[in-house]
């Protein structure tokens, strides 16, 4: 089968993964020195998967790395449910074990006695804090405690069998949620066991810094932190070229600078108008991309996300904050003063919802005083679909 043009959705590897070589090297070698736990902060589709992904193929070698998706827990139980089996599946990957994940599974569905019976045929930490969690299951542990025992599995493991783990919870902030005993845990335990080290990744920035960054949070000052950026022009330019170069397409200058102009350097988006790019070329038989190319194209992604984009606007913001995002999508940057104006209402009556907007990353401050939506592409069908404007 003939090698992909592009990667649209879902973790990408090289040649497709592009433009984080330095967030790679940094993070492999906290890892590889056991020097410190990593924050990693980025709105959607900016690539935090994808990153993660990566750097488990740098570092799988020499650690356990055990990505865990904290979108997948509703109470504590699930924290320990898929923490646990989460480290289980990962050493049983790293060494080719077939059928421990599988075995420590039964505690959550089989019978209690069948459950026992599974342990005991792994034995050591797994055994162990199956144990608990069955004690659990019949009602003789609260929550907590499995937090608790969450942690000294992780731990107990890395020294059973001699290995370093890296645990690596991804969309971290959904864990405020909680009552905070994952938090006061963990402060407990972060350094404790050097052989343990944690990357936590997130896209709601306020609450990440509740969590790390304020004086008086939980984890404060016990993460260094790496806040992803789009990838830069250069770099994009370089991929769509080479990329399209392996079917002999060409492309103007013209025409990749438009690309990065409206994705906004983010993976997702240029990865996908890519394929667009690469699809209509073929069907038409053309072997030139031009800028004219480009904006039909970007015109039929926008269709394709219609739904999507429409049931987020509709759903995910206040009536305030839709006006908010019209009056950015407008034009691209924007003073609070000048927002405030437009909706004919004093600025500090926006406070809530620009801190709201900012938070979940819908809105940044690339420049001091000045506002703008995140996520380009989002606002420029805002600009399409709401406004009525042709995005430029």
């Amino acid at each position: 089968m003939a090698e992909k043009v592009f990667v649209v959705g879902g973790e990408v590897e090289p040649p497709y993964f592009i433009g984080r070589e330095r967030e790679i090297k940094k993070l492999t070698l906290d890892i590889l020195e056991q020097a410190q736990n990593n924050v990693i902060i980025g709105p959607r589709r900016i690539g935090k998967t994808s990153l993660l992904g990566n750097l488990k193929a740098a570092v799988e070698k020499e650690v356990i790395f055990v990505p865990v998706n904290c979108r997948e827990m509703t109470g504590l139980a699930d924290f320990f449910g898929v923490t646990a089996q989460a480290l289980v599946e990962a050493y049983e990957e790293k060494h080719r074990i077939r059928g421990l994940a599988r075995k420590f599974s039964g505690i959550f569905r089989d019978k209690i006695t069948a459950a026992y019976g599974a342990l005991a045929e792994i034995g050591g930490s797994i055994e162990h804090v199956g144990k608990v969690y069955l004690r659990f299951r019949d009602n003789e542990l609260k929550g907590e405690d499995l937090i608790a025992e969450t942690f000294e599995f992780i731990e107990s493991f890395s020294q059973e069998k001699k290995e370093p783990v890296l645990i690596a919870f991804d969309e971290f902030q959904e864990l405020s949620r909680f009552n905070g005993s994952i938090f006061n845990t963990l402060k407990s335990r972060m350094d404790r066991h050097p052989e343990v080290r944690y990357i936590f990744s997130g896209s709601s920035i306020s609450l990440l810094h509740e969590i790390f960054l304020k004086p008086d949070s939980p984890l404060y000052l016990m993460s260094a932190r790496t806040e992803l950026k789009p990838i830069n022009e250069d770099d994009v330019k370089k991929y769509i070229r080479s990329r399209l170069a392996t079917r002999q397409i060409e492309i103007s200058e013209q025409a990749l600078e438009k690309i990065h102009e409206l994705t906004g350097g983010f993976p997702f988006y240029f990865q996908k108008l890519g394929f667009l790019l690469y699809q209509d070329a073929f069907l038409e038989e053309k072997n030139r991309v031009s800028s004219e190319d480009v904006d039909l194209a970007f015109s039929a992604m926008l269709d394709e996300f219609d739904s999507e984009y429409e049931a987020r606007y509709m759903e995910k913001f206040s009536e305030q904050q839709k006006k908010i995002l019209k009056y950015l999508s407008a034009e691209k940057q924007r003073r609070l003063s000048q927002i405030a104006q437009d909706l004919d209402t004093p600025a500090s009556s926006l406070t809530t919802s620009m801190r709201d907007l900012y938070s979940t990353m819908t809105v940044n401050k690339p420049e001091v005083g000045l506002y703008e939506i995140t996520d380009n592409v989002f606002r420029l069908w805002i600009k399409r679909n709401i406004l009525g404007q042709v995005p430029e």
